[in-house]
């Protein structure tokens, strides 16, 4: 892995989002690596439609801030993988909700064991307190970013 290398007074001065985008960048290299199936995209998609089991593909896109036809061609490669499956939902014949289907949940708990494991090895130099107050100042951050759009 490279070093970033940074002088330390150049560490203060460079914004929050390059730490994230490095981040970003060596998770997606690792899926390649060794996720062949699925992209870092793909992950984020995963994920979410685990965490908000039967939403909808347009709530997935202003979850995601992304348009509803990138959602539904990622929406339709995840399903012919297998990943996913869309349902009419039973108050609404209109709309379609996303659930993962048991390979994807599967996928979705290998991919959050791989990040925990990941986060624990980067957390050692870290105490529990530490790690806590960052997470926490980076969901701020988001919520914060969020709020601004």
């Amino acid at each position: 892995m490279a070093d970033l290398n940074f002088e330390d007074e150049r560490i203060s001065f460079t914004p929050i989002i390059l730490y994230m985008e490095y981040i970003n960048l060596q998770y997606a290299r690792y899926l390649r690596e060794n996720f062949k199936e699925i992209t870092s995209g793909d992950s984020t998609y995963l994920i979410n439609i685990f965490y908000h089991q039967n939403i909808s593909q347009r709530e997935l896109a202003d979850l995601l801030f992304v348009s509803e036809s990138n959602v539904a061609q990622i929406i339709k490669k995840l399903e012919n993988k297998g990943f996913i499956e869309r349902l009419v939902d039973e108050n609404n014949k209109c709309r379609k909700n996303l659930r993962l289907t048991n390979i994807g949940k599967l996928t979705v708990f290998s991919l959050i064991k791989v990040i925990y494991e990941g986060e624990s090895k980067l957390n050692e130099s870290y105490s529990q307190e530490e790690i806590e107050l960052f997470k926490k100042m980076l969901y701020d951050y988001s919520n914060l970013a969020i709020a601004d759009i």
